[in-house]
Parts: C-alpha cells; structure tokens; sequence
C-alpha cells in the first residue's frame, strides 16, 4: 500500500471516528433526532467554502509535483523578478555597533557607515574612477 493512499485511509478512519462524538455534543435530550437550529451565516459557509478549494487546489498543486507531472519551479519560473540595482559589494564589522560597507548603485560606489540608527557617507564616486585607484589582485 502507498504512503498517500494509507494516509487518506488513515484520514477518512479519524474523520468517521469523529462523527459519533460530534452528534452526541448536538443531541438535545427530549428532542426527536436531537437537532437543532442551524445557527450558521451565509458568509461564513461561503469563506469556508473558498478556504476548502484553496486547499485542494493546493493539495493537487503538490500531488502532481511529488509524482513527477508539474514542476513549480519551473512554473513560477515564468515570474521573472526585477533585476537588481543595488549590489552590496562588501562589508566589515568594525565594532559591535558599527559596520562599514562598499555598495555599488547605478554605476556609482558609496563607501557608508552604518551605524545603531544612523547611516553616514564617506565616498560617493563613479564605478569607473573606483577600479582605476584601487585595482584587483592577481
């Protein structure tokens, strides 16, 4: 027997076990049938309603993924994110309320300070004038 088809037999096993105890909380001593009055608003069975085919839709979602028909990463794959401007090139923690960071933003260096609720500029330059003094390593 499969790990999903025990599971789902497993499920609907504690849901009928369920029902005996959940109609003896209804029963009303003296009353044929011990029901009552429905005291449930339209808008509350319409968002259980929705909340329920969520789930399932999500359920299918990750049943076809676990068996090899959908690929999600490939599906939200499609969803193309935004390219990044800024790019934090480098950063050194320069005491335990103090760092100091290189970030690079629209062709642009800032060497900042970053410090406990305050932020401090000591370089602003062009990307290009940047490499130029300080060259890489070999």
């Amino acid at each position: 027997m499969t790990r999903c088809r025990f599971l789902g037999l497993a499920m609907t096993a504690m849901v009928l076990s369920l029902l005996p105890i959940a109609a003896a909380a209804q029963s009303h001593p003296g009353h044929l049938g011990g029901g009552g009055d429905v005291d449930v608003s339209l808008g509350r069975i319409i968002i259980s309603f929705v909340i329920c085919i969520i789930i399932a839709g999500l359920a299918i979602l990750l049943i076809r993924q676990r068996s090899g028909k959908i690929d999600l990463a490939s599906l939200f794959a499609r969803i193309e994110p935004r390219a990044r401007e800024i790019k934090v090139v480098e950063t050194r923690r320069l005491s335990p309320h103090a760092d100091i960071s290189l970030v690079r933003q629209g062709g642009r260096e800032y060497l900042l300070i970053l410090q406990q609720g305050n932020m401090q500029v000591l370089r602003d330059e062009p990307v290009a004038a940047a490499l130029a003094q300080d060259p890489p390593c070999a």
